[in-house]
Parts: C-alpha cells; sequence; structure tokens
C-alpha cells in the first residue's frame, strides 16, 4: 500500500530516506488500529557546566522547592504565584512558573518519553530534511537526551539546549551545550541564529503559542527548520471503546482545564498549522500518529509503543497532574491519590482501545529571495478528523479492523 500522509502526500519513503532499512509507510486516516486478540489486563553533576547568559550558575536555580514530595525548579519558580499551605494564587503570576517537577522520578519519565517517541518515529530524532546544520537549539531540553543524539548524529553542529533546571549529565559530546533559559522569555538570541529549532512536549510550558511559534521564526536563519511535535491529550478510539474508561477522559479533562486556568493552554493538535502560516514558514508539512494509551494494537510497532507509553503514564501521571490538581482546582493530594488509583486500573486495560494524537509539524522559513507562501500540510480543517498512523511494512497487509 502506498505511503501517503494527510493532504499534499509526502512519500513515507522520501521522509525515511536517511534509513537504509525498509522504511515503514503511513497509512490514510480512513484505516483504523487493530486490536490484539489477548484483552488481558497488564500487572505489570553538571552544574558547573552550566551558564545563563555571560553570568555563572546562582545557588538560588538550585534551591529547589518541594511539595507534595516532589521536588520544582527554583528559576523564576514563581514562589508568590501558588502556594499549597494557603490555597492563594495569583493566575497573573503563573506565567513564570512551571507545574512539574524536576526530581529523579520525573527525569526517568522524561528519558522514557524520549524512547517512546523514537520508536514512534521509527528511531528518528526529526522529520525535517536537514542537510548539515551548523546551530541548534532545543528549547525546554529536560534531560538533554535528544541534544546529545543529535549531536552525535551532527557532529559539525553546535547544540544548544535550554532549561529551567540544570538536570543534564556532566559528560556530553564536545558539541554540546547546555544553559539556563525561560522559553517564555524575550529572545536570548537574536534572530537568523540557527539552521534548526526543534521544539517537543511544551504542553503547559507555553502561555501563548502564537508568540513562542512566532519567536522561532525569527531565531531561524533563512532557509532554516522549526520543527514542533507534540501530544494532544485528548482521549480516542476507534471502536467506541475509550467509553470504558470514564476516570482517564475525567483525568485529562481537568488537567487542561487546570492548565488553561494556569495561563498554559493546551491546544487540539490541528490548531499548530495555522500558527505556523501566520508566522511566515513555507513548505509547511504535518504528519499525525497514533499513540496507543497501552500495549493493545495488534501492529509490533505500536504494541512496543503502547507498552512502554502505559509505563510511562502508570509512572508519570503523578507528576504531571498533582501540581496542577493541588494548586488550581484545589484537590488534597489524598483525593488526586484515589483518582489516579481509579485511573491506573483503566490503562491496564487492554479491552480499552484508547489513543492520542502525537503530531509533527516541520515549517521552513523563506529564503529572502522568495516570496512568502504557505504550502497547505494537509487537507483536514476540523479537530476531530481522524490522522495518519504507521502501520505495517509496505509488503505487509494493513491491519484495518
Amino acid at each position: 500500500m502506498p505511503g501517503t500522509t494527510m493532504g499534499d502526500a509526502t512519500p513515507a519513503e522520501d521522509l525515511y530516506r536517511r534509513q537504509p532499512t525498509t522504511p515503514p509507510t503511513v497509512c490514510p486516516p480512513s484505516v483504523a488500529l487493530e486490536a490484539d486478540s489477548c484483552h488481558t489486563r497488564d500487572r505489570s553533576d553538571a552544574e558547573d557546566e552550566w551558564t545563563y547568559g555571560s553570568k555563572s550558575i546562582t545557588s538560588s536555580i538550585l534551591d529547589y522547592e518541594f511539595e507534595n514530595g516532589r521536588r520544582y525548579h527554583a528559576y523564576k519558580a514563581g514562589r508568590e504565584a501558588f502556594s499549597f499551605r494557603t490555597g492563594k494564587r495569583n493566575i497573573a503570576d503563573a506565567a513564570i512558573d512551571y507545574p512539574l517537577p524536576n526530581d529523579e522520578s520525573e527525569l526517568d519519565r522524561l528519558d522514557l518519553q524520549h524512547h517512546v517517541i523514537t520508536l514512534l518515529l521509527n528511531g528518528e530524532l526529526h522529520l525535517a530534511r536537514l542537510d548539515n546544520p551548523r546551530r541548534i537549539l532545543d528549547p525546554g531540553t529536560g534531560t538533554g537526551l535528544w541534544a546529545i543524539e543529535m549531536a552525535d548524529r551532527y557532529p559539525n553542529a553546535t547544540v544548544i539546549g535550554t532549561d529551567l533546571s540544570p538536570i543534564q549529565p556532566q559528560w556530553v559530546p564536545n558539541n554540546v551545550r547546555f544553559e539556563i533559559d525561560d522559553i517564555e522569555s524575550e529572545n536570548t538570541y537574536g534572530e537568523n541564529s540557527f539552521d534548526y529549532i526543534h521544539s517537543r512536549y511544551m504542553i503547559a510550558s507555553v502561555s501563548d503559542w502564537k508568540r513562542y511559534i512566532d519567536k522561532a521564526y525569527k531565531q531561524c536563519k533563512p532557509g532554516g527548520y522549526f520543527e514542533l511535535q507534540e501530544l494532544d491529550p485528548r482521549l480516542k478510539s476507534d471502536d467506541g471503546s475509550d467509553a470504558k474508561s470514564p476516570m482517564h477522559h475525567h483525568f485529562l479533562d481537568l488537567l487542561r482545564e487546570a492548565s488553561g486556568e494556569y495561563g498554559r493552554p493546551i491546544p487540539v493538535h490541528s490548531e499548530y498549522k495555522t500558527w505556523f502560516e501566520e508566522a511566515g514558514f513555507v513548505d509547511i508539512k504535518e504528519y499525525a500518529f497514533k499513540m496507543p494509551v497501552n500495549s493493545w494494537p495488534k501492529n509490533k510497532q505500536l504494541k512496543e509503543v503502547g507498552k512502554y507509553q502505559q509505563l510511562n503514564y502508570l509512572e508519570g501521571y503523578e507528576g504531571i497532574g498533582i501540581g496542577l490538581f493541588t494548586r488550581i482546582l484545589n484537590w488534597q493530594p489524598t483525593e488526586f491519590q484515589v483518582l489516579l488509583a481509579r485511573l491506573r486500573l483503566e490503562i491496564k486495560d487492554r479491552s480499552i482501545h484508547t489513543y492520542q494524537i502525537f503530531v509533527v509539524l516541520v515549517g521552513r522559513k523563506p529564503f529572502l529571495s522568495e516570496t512568502r507562501r504557505s504550502i497547505p500540510a494537509t487537507g483536514f480543517s476540523t479537530a476531530e478528523t481522524p490522522v495518519s498512523v504507521p502501520v505495517p511494512l509496505p509488503q505487509e497487509k494493513s491491519s484495518a479492523s
């Protein structure tokens, strides 16, 4: 079956042309995922290396906060914005605060999340068509794993990873540099600075997505690429079985509500393309994938993806949600733990064939000689339109249910 993406087709063979192995394909959006026949429940210091601009790292950046047994960053932490002890909050000040922890449990989850995405993208670190990039930016780098692997893949490039916390390893390739920076701050770097900017999993981190994408456009060199990879957390299924997961729906609805009130709205995946176009990017491409919640798919690749995504949620939903639920929704920690216990039962139930949309958008900043134009990325315009998903290799038949 020929590999295509939505709307203006981009051959999957072209997309994955860098791989010497047989490439995967991307199936039409009408193809649903087939569930496996077994429906059972699975029981299953770099401080001295850091700088901020030309200033050395300060002790205040390392003076982490602790709340509900979790550790949170200190740089621009917004101590006056929220207080669990008093229940007071100031939404106007929330824009300087980041609601997820930065402790060891969260760092392990971020590394696992990197593995899940790499599996989903068939080993690719990016989908932009890069040609010997020299300067690469990874805002919100987290543990720095992606930046380190990119530095290995492109030894002639300088890779800069930025984050609110100095949580990256000390021993890294010589062409990697980590810096303290807030993605919400004004331009730390000048215009036309990077050949490639990579942004991944910034939901709950960005207060104004249009401004964020505009900033990336300014920082890209003419001809440079900006790639955004995001998960739309809204739960879906092809067979209606998501109706058997009310706690998961409830949790995600409350998470979006709290994040929005916090000043960090979570977009629908179809919104990003418009912001790319408005920023001025051209040759825009959009690739959307179904990310299974557990190992229910029959497809071997997605079964593996789902197995690790289940672990990601079982281990990570506490850190993802407890700050927002207690600070914004005024839940007690015990209430949140009760919800998690019920939610985890649904996550492990393989008779519930749920997935979420993981979307990748790639845009190129036009050369000065070009007239600004926008090539449609897809033929879809609504949030509820099904999207493309990796399926078996070309010699296999598609497993449509």
